[in-house]
C-alpha cells in the first residue's frame, strides 16, 4: 500500500468520523438547551361601555327609543369588530338590560386594567336639526353650557356637585389631580383618531371635539372617550342608530380608529 493512499484512506476515515459524531451530538446538544417559547406583545384590553340601563333609559326619541337599546346594540356590534383584528381583548360594562352604577362602570376598568376606556351613548340636544356624533374628554371646565347640562344630566344628581363621585374607593386616592398627564395625552388622541375615522362617512356636529366632567371618564390610569353617536332628538340620527346596517359601519370605523391609536402610542414609545 503506498503511503499516499494510505493518508488518503485515514482522511477519509477522520471526516466520516467526524461526520458521525456530529449527527449524534447535535440532537444531544438542542436537547440541553431550554426551550424558550417566542413571546407575544400582550393584548391589550378595550374596556367598552354601553350608557344606561335597566330603569335607566338614557335619552328617549320622540317615538319612544330607548338610548340604552342603541348604546347596547352598538357596544355588542363594535366587540364583534374588535375581536374580529385578532389584536384586543375586550369587556363590557354590562351585556344586557342591566342598570350599572357610575362607579362600578368605572372600577371595571381599573380591576381588569383596561387599557383604553370607551363609554358610548346618544345625544339629546334641545334643537331637533342638530346631528351627527361627537367625542368627549374630561375637563372640569366644560367646553359649552350644553355639554355642562349633558354631564350633569349623565351624572346624576349624587355626582353632580361632588368631583370624586362616581369613582371607586381605590380611584378616590389618587384623584387630586383628576388624571395623569400620559391619561390625558392617550384621551385626546384617542378622541383624535375617533374624529378623523368619522369625517366624511359618519355625521360629525359642527363642534365635536367637546369636554364634559363626566364621572365615568375619571380613572386616572386609563386613557378614556365618551361618544355621542349621534341625535337621537334628529329623525336623521335615530333613523341611522336604529339601522343594524348603519351599526355595523360605525363600529368598522370606530375599530379603525381604536387600531390607529394603538399604532400611534406604539410609535409613541419607540421614540420615547
Amino acid at each position: 500500500m503506498c503511503l499516499k493512499c494510505d493518508s488518503s484512506r485515514r482522511g477519509l476515515m477522520r471526516l466520516g468520523l467526524g461526520g458521525a459524531a456530529a449527527a449524534f451530538i447535535a440532537p444531544l446538544a438542542r436537547a440541553a438547551r431550554p426551550h424558550v417559547a417566542p413571546t407575544r406583545p400582550e393584548r391589550p384590553l378595550i374596556m367598552l361601555d354601553p350608557g344606561h340601563g335597566g330603569h335607566d333609559p338614557g335619552a328617549i326619541a320622540p317615538d319612544g327609543v330607548y338610548e340604552k337599546d342603541i348604546t347596547l346594540a352598538s357596544a355588542l356590534e363594535l366587540r364583534r369588530a374588535l375581536l374580529r383584528t385578532g389584536r384586543y381583548h375586550v369587556a363590557m360594562t354590562r351585556v344586557r338590560d342591566i342598570f350599572i352604577p357610575l362607579d362600578d362602570r368605572v372600577s371595571d376598568a381599573v380591576d381588569q386594567k383596561a387599557s383604553l376606556f370607551l363609554s358610548m351613548h346618544c345625544d339629546h340636544l334641545p334643537q331637533a336639526d342638530l346631528r351627527g356624533a361627537s367625542v368627549f374628554t374630561l375637563s372640569n371646565d366644560a367646553s359649552d353650557s350644553l355639554a355642562a347640562g349633558l354631564a350633569q344630566d349623565e351624572n346624576g344628581p349624587a355626582a353632580a356637585n361632588d368631583p370624586l363621585a362616581g369613582a371607586s374607593p381605590q380611584v378616590a386616592d389618587i384623584l387630586a389631580s383628576l388624571e395623569t398627564r400620559a391619561t390625558k395625552i392617550g384621551s385626546q388622541s384617542l378622541a383624535l383618531d375617533l374624529q378623523s375615522s368619522f369625517k366624511g362617512i359618519v355625521p360629525l356636529l359642527p363642534d365635536p371635539a367637546r369636554a364634559a366632567n363626566f364621572a365615568v371618564l375619571r380613572d386616572p390610569s386609563t386613557p378614556a372617550a365618551l361618544l355621542e353617536m349621534g341625535c337621537l332628538t334628529n329623525p336623521l340620527d335615530e333613523t341611522r342608530l336604529r339601522s343594524a346596517h348603519e351599526r355595523h359601519m360605525l363600529a368598522q370605523r370606530i375599530a379603525l380608529a381604536i387600531n390607529s391609536y394603538f399604532d400611534n402610542d406604539a410609535q409613541r414609545q419607540m421614540a420615547g
